[in-house]
């Protein structure tokens, strides 16, 4: 269970069903995974789906939407693990369920952030079980490569620090194992989605292997996703972050590093 501090800060929408919301995901497991949770606890369906390119929806007549895996721009509601913060006086979105929006990491104190998956945010904070075997555990370490920052020797501490905050010490004794990097490594796969034609899907084989490690059927919304947005999406340098910060057609900013910040920006919007 996550540190009641930290659990008290986040936003109050994070934590109970938003009546006619519906979900948008990304290209990858950690949005996808942590969609098959906010469907299984709160009974969310995906709407909508967001690449560097555009965002794309299934029904257009739908207005109220949660970002997944997606660092969201201004107020609107999103589970997130990116950095959004360019200086330590940076607006924050305050409806960001994102642990380092809550706790002000930005990439003046970049080394400090929480380097872990949306999903084992997501997990901590709705008290969802982690898996329950031992390559369950691994695999969902090995999400978004969640268990990197233990094996480094400079961020160890930061990394046990925040898995503690979200509760998971199970997870620290998994990483604690012999050979327990190469052990997560061995069950990591390709996490990539697929989308063509409108279609979203994912790999059966390794959506296969993803459900068995983690206990649970994968999400998959059913549907064809048109085009409603095109973005203009790019890289820049922290020296850009406060004018960006306060673009009012800013879609999704994250940064990326102490100084390199990727964002995407409404080009246009379909009729």
């Amino acid at each position: 269970m996550m540190d009641t501090t930290l659990y008290n800060q986040f936003p109050q929408w994070s934590k109970v069903y938003n009546e006619g919301h519906f979900l948008v995901g990304t290209d990858d497991l950690d949005s996808q995974a942590s969609i098959s949770i906010l469907n299984q606890v709160f009974g969310y369906e995906q709407n909508c789906y967001a690449t560097r390119q555009g965002f794309f929806m299934i029904d257009w007549n739908i207005k109220q939407h949660i970002g997944v895996d997606l660092a969201l721009h201004g107020d609107r509601k999103c589970y997130d693990n990116h950095v959004t913060m360019s200086h330590w006086d940076s607006p924050v979105n305050p409806n960001s369920a994102n642990i380092n929006a809550i706790l002000k990491i930005s990439q003046d104190n970049y080394t400090k952030k929480c380097a872990f998956s949306t999903l084992l945010q997501v997990m901590s904070l709705l008290d969802v079980p982690l898996p329950p075997t031992d390559d369950g555990k691994r695999f969902l370490l090995s999400i978004d490569s969640a268990h990197l920052g233990y094996f480094n020797n400079y961020f160890r501490g930061t990394w046990l620090k925040y898995m503690e905050l979200l509760g998971f010490h199970e997870l620290i004794d998994i990483v604690k194992k012999e050979n327990a990097y190469n052990d997560i490594q061995a069950v990591k796969i390709d996490e990539k989605l697929t989308f063509d034609n409108g279609i979203l899907t994912f790999d059966s084989d390794r959506k296969a292997r993803a459900e068995k490690h983690l206990g649970y059927e994968l999400y998959l919304p059913q549907g064809q996703f048109k085009p409603r947005a095109m973005f203009y999406s790019a890289y820049t340098t922290k020296d850009d972050g406060r004018e960006l910060l306060n673009n009012d057609m800013l879609f999704s900013v994250a940064m990326t590093s102490k100084k390199n910040i990727s964002y995407s920006i409404y080009d246009s919007v379909l009729d």
